[in-house]
């Protein structure tokens, strides 16, 4: 699981290392302005060439299944799982894509899962 730092809004978690990408949820968060943990699964992500400050530092390759190892401009580092043969280089800054239904939020202090 890749474990980001999130700040809490109305509703609504921003996450600083991928560009303050924006997630709506209804799960009971804590009050404005504090930090969340925000989790999200390998499988859950993909990736696209794109301008961006995320940079793909390696990818792994598997056989059927890559992995990619990515640089953020704040220098937290995420990991996507790929099943695709597309060829993106080492070095390619890259755009991460995700469901907002599949990220999950924890309290950063006591690791609890929010919900």
């Amino acid at each position: 699981m890749n474990f980001l730092q999130g700040v809490v809004g109305d509703g609504r978690v921003t996450i600083p290392a991928l560009g303050d990408a924006v997630i709506e949820t209804s799960v009971a968060l804590p009050p404005k302005g504090r930090p969340v943990l925000v989790g999200l699964r390998p499988q859950h992500l993909s990736i696209v060439e794109g301008p961006s400050d995320i940079v793909l530092d390696i990818r792994e390759r598997l056989g059927g299944v890559s992995y990619d190892y990515l640089n953020t401009a704040n220098g937290e580092r995420l990991i996507v799982e790929s099943r695709n043969d597309e060829m993106i280089d080492d070095g390619t800054p890259v755009q991460v894509r995700f469901a907002a239904q599949d990220a999950l939020f924890f309290d950063p202090e006591t690791e609890q899962r929010l919900r």
